[in-house]
């Protein structure tokens, strides 16, 4: 397997193909030139045979017409003009004999030769051929030359040559080529290894690099080796690699600011695709819905939200492209009113819906408040019509004669002041509570006494519990408690709304305790009664503007239903908390917290 990979690598294929074109090139032109030299080497031998040849016929020639040959003349004359190396010469009459011979055995001479080719030759016919000779294993070349004076055959002239030596320098040819060929083989393939180099290096830089963008790693740069279209392509590359980077670092931007826009956003977002499958769910819709971002990611938009006849509103989608609902919602055991604002998206130029946004918001608290003010602007009506009424009534009876009567207008009077009174109570009550709502408040805050604060009001409500018979008592610890940081004025008031409350609802021979006592980092001061208390349905709303328990007993002993609602106000802006208990006719427990007075801090 690694073998393979090896062989498919681009350096070893560009090595390996340099490898083949070389020896394509090597046998091509060495089969040219072997050939050629081949030839050139047998044409060469046949042509210094047939001059020998030739030359040895025309001097034997008229040797043969004598009637007795000189064989030694013939002998010293084939040594002396025959320069052939491992050749065989004969030399035959006209009747096939033979003469004389180069070879080593003699004992052919006089004998009479019968080879094809030499009865041709006595026929007239020269004849030359090539042949293997089975007891040397070598081939020969073969010539039967005819002597001829005329048309008269004198003889024959036999030539046996062997072309071993051709064919043994053809073979050292072929050796030095082969041994080039191996040369030029391995001079390639370092060579192509070397130029493959310069094309695969690059080549594995980029890949590399390419593999760390994979991973997530932009830092990495392609090394540039060269200036040739390799280089450009690392420079490219280079150039690629810090565009990606810039445009992943603008997409994770982006990305992080959408995260964060959606992560803050007060209103719950959810997204879904053209299958109304949701992809999207921010915090504050997982907090409004009371569901996790996992329970919900890939499910039908329409079953989460519970919104029943999905065809008809993909029907609203489809002609207004948004919509708005409320709609009740059960979270954590807790009925919500949620307002959903639907949005479809599409595609540009194309009519199928690319998805749905579905903005959340949570606006019970809203409703609440809405239903508060149009309460509150009910009641102060309410508050204001009644006494402008009286007045209305008893100036039109002082004006048709009632005024008169000394005795009754002074009485009619005397309910004017009364109703006047309470009409400016409660605007002052009003334009109180409405600094506090918008933050238009100044507080003297100054190291306070709770003993004194307490003793001070004892003091101004003890004539009173006197005349009401209540016994008011002042409950305190052995030792001193600490100073708090509070407005005096501001304190003063709230115990006096608190201890008047208390008075008001009890009966006769009951008691009234301010008690306090230190808790973690506050002072707590609580007023308890033995009054008609609180049922259990109202606890939940005393601190509610013009909220009145006893609607009648209030409005007649004067009261605007304002009191516990500034007493809060004043608790909360001095940062401490206000708590009430009560239990029907057995007394109730205002009690409020103050922070404790620093030695460091500033007085303001």
């Amino acid at each position: 397997m690694k073998r393979i990979r090896f062989f498919q690598t681009v350096q070893w294929k560009v090595v390996i193909l340099y490898l083949l074109l070389i020896l394509i090139a090597m046998q091509v032109i060495g089969a040219y030139f072997i050939r050629a030299t081949e030839s050139y080497y047998l044409n060469n031998f046949n042509e210094t045979l047939n001059t020998q040849a030739n030359l040895l016929a025309v001097n034997v020639e008229k040797y043969l017409e004598e009637e007795n040959i000189p064989r030694e003349d013939i002998d010293n004359l084939i040594r002396n003009l025959f320069a052939l190396r491992n050749a065989d010469v004969q030399l035959l009459d006209q009747n096939g004999t033979v003469l004389t011979t180069t070879e080593e055995n003699k004992a052919f001479i006089g004998q009479k030769n019968t080879r094809a080719e030499i009865n041709m030759a006595l026929l007239g016919t020269r004849n030359e051929s090539i042949q293997y000779n089975p007891e040397t294993r070598q081939r020969v070349k073969v010539l039967a030359l005819p002597i001829k004076k005329g048309t008269k055959i004198l003889g024959v002239l036999y030539m046996v040559a062997s072309m071993e030596e051709v064919y043994h320098t053809m073979r050292q040819i072929n050796g030095i080529f082969a041994t080039g060929t191996v040369l030029a083989l391995l001079l390639t393939a370092a060579l192509g290894i070397v130029l493959s180099r310069t094309i695969t290096t690059p080549v594995k830089e980029i890949t590399r690099q390419a593999t760390a963008m994979v991973g997530g790693d932009f830092n990495g740069q392609v090394r540039i080796y060269s200036e040739d279209e390799i280089g450009q392509l690392g420079e490219t590359f280079n150039l690629l690699t810090r565009k990606l980077k810039q445009a992943l670092s603008q997409t994770e931007a982006e990305k992080e600011k959408l995260s964060s826009i959606l992560t803050n956003m007060t209103d719950g977002v959810i997204a879904a695709d053209g299958n109304r499958n949701i992809i999207l769910v921010n915090k504050p819709a997982q907090r409004i819905l009371g569901v996790g971002y996992k329970k919900v990611l890939g499910k039908n938009l329409y079953e989460v939200l519970a919104i029943p006849g999905e065809e008809e509103w993909d029907f609203l989608f489809k002609e207004n492209g948004s919509m708005l609902m409320d709609m009740n919602v059960d979270v954590d055991g807790e009925e919500r009113l949620i307002r959903f604002s639907f949005t479809v998206l599409k595609s540009r130029g194309e009519e199928k819906k690319s998805g749905i946004i579905a903005v959340l918001q949570d606006v019970t608290e809203q409703e609440a408040m809405e239903k508060e003010r149009k309460e509150f602007v009910a009641n102060v009506s309410h508050e204001l019509r009644t006494p402008l009424t009286t007045l209305k009534s008893y100036l039109e009876a002082l004006e048709e004669g009632v005024i008169d009567d000394p005795e009754l207008s002074r009485r009619f009077l005397r309910v004017l002041l009364n109703e006047t009174d309470r009409m400016t109570r409660l605007v002052t009550d009003l334009l109180q509570l409405s600094r506090y709502d918008a933050g238009q408040y100044m507080l003297d805050l100054q190291p306070l006494s709770v003993h004194e604060l307490l003793q001070d009001v004892f003091e101004r409500f003890a004539l009173r519990s006197q005349q009401e018979n209540i016994a008011l008592q002042v409950d305190l610890p052995a030792d001193s408690l600490p100073l708090v940081k509070a407005d005096r004025d501001n304190i003063i008031q709230v115990l006096d709304n608190l201890i008047s409350n208390a008075m008001k609802y009890s009966n006769e021979n009951t008691t009234v305790v301010m008690r306090a006592h230190e808790e973690e980092e506050a002072v707590r001061i609580e007023i308890i009664d033995e009054g008609m208390g609180i049922r259990r349905r109202d606890l939940d709303r005393i601190f509610e503007r013009f909220y009145r328990v006893d609607k009648a007993r209030s409005r007649s002993m004067g009261g605007t239903g304002l009191g516990l609602s500034i007493a809060r106000q004043i608790v909360l802006v001095h940062g401490g908390t206000i708590d009430i208990d009560s239990e029907w006719q057995k007394g109730t427990r205002v009690s409020f917290t103050l922070p404790l007075y620093g030695e460091n801090e500033d007085e303001t």
